[in-house]
């Protein structure tokens, strides 16, 4: 029998060893998948940029999602008075916090709408039976019936929006 010299692995070290080039050549491979992705990532906001948008319109866009209208207003709020401290004319030209004087059954249809072209449940938040339910539904249903053209497009190979194409 023979001791373990310095060339000599113990079953453990063998076994770490195994797990770092597993590891090692999961991350190379992962690596590449996600070049991938970010290389189509930054064909879609090459897309957008073609339309007028930006990554940080992205950006906001996720950060509506995430987050209620309180910390949205927050923000906003605090943004308005960084601005008034360096004297930008935003902050004296924009009131937008000032309070929504949307009537209920519009903004019950707006929200459906958003719903509705954001796939998302039909989970009306109101009394179907009520104006804003019913008002709400049918902005679901028109976001949806929006949303839709383009997955129609992609199966029917037509243009979703034939004058926004030129």
């Amino acid at each position: 029998m023979s001791t373990a010299g310095h060339n000599v692995q113990t079953e453990r070290e063998q076994w770490e060893e195994q797990q770092f080039h597993n590891g090692f050549r999961q991350i190379k491979e992962l690596n590449s998948d996600m070049a991938g992705t970010k290389g189509e990532i930054g064909g879609v906001y090459k897309r957008l940029k073609d339309v007028g948008f930006t990554k940080a319109d992205i950006k906001w866009a996720q950060e509506l999602e995430e987050k209620d209208a309180s910390e949205i207003i927050a923000t906003m709020e605090r943004r308005l008075r960084i601005a008034r401290m360096f004297g930008h004319r935003v902050a004296r030209q924009l009131d937008i916090l000032e309070k929504d004087r949307t009537p209920a059954e519009d903004a019950a249809y707006e929200d459906g709408l958003a719903a509705g072209k954001g796939r998302k449940a039909n989970a009306n938040p109101y009394d179907t039976g009520s104006i804003q339910g019913q008002r709400w539904q049918a902005g679901f249903n028109d976001g949806t019936e929006f949303i839709n053209k383009d997955l129609d497009s992609a199966v029917n190979g037509e243009e979703p929006f034939p004058d926004a194409a030129e």
